[in-house]
């Protein structure tokens, strides 16, 4: 996605010399700043909460962590003193219906989607697709309009 931003950002510089107003040149390129810091959004929520939704704890003294097989019980080697287990941080469901919490909401669909939304109508704005589909559309019509007959008066 940044190279997408380059691309707009030398493509402005560019090709968007015209004495424009500051929002219409520059436009396009914080449409997809925007779009990158919403799109990964979503994705930082999951690392913040795999790096601090884990939480180890010291073995209290004389257990041990093991193995439990068909064949019985096989401790570790002391090494393993520790054992880990997840915690909520800033998880998209809510209780055990599966439902979206608010981070869910917020992170997943919201910004995602209006990231994404945004990315479109930058690269669109940015390539002048509107403008380039209008008049090619035009050339289409043009070329297909039949020459008007002289009727016989």
């Amino acid at each position: 996605m940044t190279n997408i931003l380059q691309y707009v950002y030398n493509k402005t510089k560019v090709s968007r010399k015209a004495k424009k107003p500051f929002g219409r040149k520059w436009g396009p390129f914080f449409c997809i700043v925007a779009a990158l810091f919403l799109c990964m959004a979503d994705l930082t929520r999951h690392l913040v909460n795999d790096a601090w939704g884990t939480v180890c704890s010291e073995l209290p003294e004389g257990q041990k962590l093991g193995i439990l097989s068909a064949d019985g019980w096989d401790p570790l080697e002391p090494k393993y003193n520790k054992y880990c287990f997840s915690q909520n941080v800033a998880n998209e469901y809510a209780g055990d219906d599966d439902h979206l919490s608010v981070y869910g909401w917020v992170f997943t669909i919201f910004c995602t989607w209006s990231g994404f939304v945004l990315l479109f109508i930058g690269l669109c704005w940015a390539i002048s697709l509107p403008s380039k589909v209008r008049e090619q559309w035009r050339q289409i019509r043009h070329a297909r309009t039949p020459p008007l007959l002289d009727s016989p008066a």
